[in-house]
C-alpha cells in the first residue's frame, strides 16, 4: 500500500513538473496563456523573494510580536496573582474579625453568667425581699450585657459588611472592569447576608 502511495506521489510530482515545463515552453513560444508562476525562468527570483519574505516575517515575529504577546501574558498573570493574594488577605482579615467577634461574644456571655451566679449566691443568703431585689439587679445586668453583646454584634457585622463590600467592589472592578457604586455594593451584600 505504501509502495503504491509512493509511486502515485512520484507520478503526480513528475506530472506536475511536466505540466510546468510544458507551460514554460508554451510561454517561450509566445503562447501567452500560461501562468507566470509556472515559468521556469522566474523560479530563481521567486525562490529568492520567498526566502527574503520568510526571513523578514520570522524576524518580525520573533523580535516584535511574540515578545509583546509574552509581555502581555506575564502582566496578566502577575495581575491575577496579585489580585488573588489581595483577596486571600482580605478573607483572612474578615475571618479574624469574625473570630474576634465570637471571642468577645463568648467572653461577654461568660462574664454575664458569672455575674448572674454571684448575684444568685448573694440573694440566697438574704431574705425574700432582698432576694427579689437581687434578681431584678441580675436581670438588669443581663440586659446590659445583652445590649453590649448586640452592640458588639452590630459593630462587627457593619465591619464585616464594609470589608465584604470593599472586597466585592475591588474584585468586580479588577475582574470585569466595571466600577460599582457603594450603594449597589451595600444592597448586594445585604441581600446576600439575608439569603444565608
Amino acid at each position: 500500500m505504501t509502495r503504491y502511495l509512493k509511486n502515485s506521489a512520484a507520478f503526480g510530482f513528475t506530472g506536475a513538473l511536466a505540466l510546468a515545463a510544458e507551460g514554460a515552453l508554451a510561454a517561450s513560444d509566445g503562447g501567452g496563456g500560461t501562468l507566470p508562476q509556472l515559468d521556469i525562468g522566474t523560479f530563481p527570483t521567486q525562490v529568492f523573494w520567498l526566502f527574503v519574505t520568510f526571513i523578514v516575517l520570522y524576524v518580525a515575529m520573533t523580535k516584535v510580536a511574540i515578545p509583546r504577546i509574552e509581555y502581555v501574558l506575564e502582566e496578566r498573570h502577575s495581575k491575577l496573582a496579585e489580585d488573588l493574594d489581595k483577596a486571600g488577605k482580605l478573607k483572612a482579615d474578615a475571618e479574624e474579625v469574625q473570630a474576634n467577634y465570637e471571642k468577645a461574644l463568648a467572653d461577654a456571655r461568660g462574664s454575664a453568667q458569672e455575674l448572674v451566679g454571684a448575684a444568685k449566691e448573694e440573694v440566697s443568703k438574704a431574705n425574700a425581699k432582698a432576694e427579689a431585689e437581687a434578681d431584678a439587679a441580675a436581670v438588669t445586668k443581663v440586659k446590659e450585657a445583652e445590649a453590649s453583646i448586640d452592640a458588639a454584634r452590630t459593630e462587627a457585622l457593619s465591619n464585616v459588611k464594609d470589608v465584604v463590600s470593599e472586597v466585592a467592589g475591588d474584585a468586580v472592578q479588577k475582574l470585569i472592569g466595571v466600577k460599582v457604586t457603594k450603594t449597589e455594593l451595600n444592597k448586594a451584600v445585604a441581600a446576600a447576608m439575608e439569603a444565608k
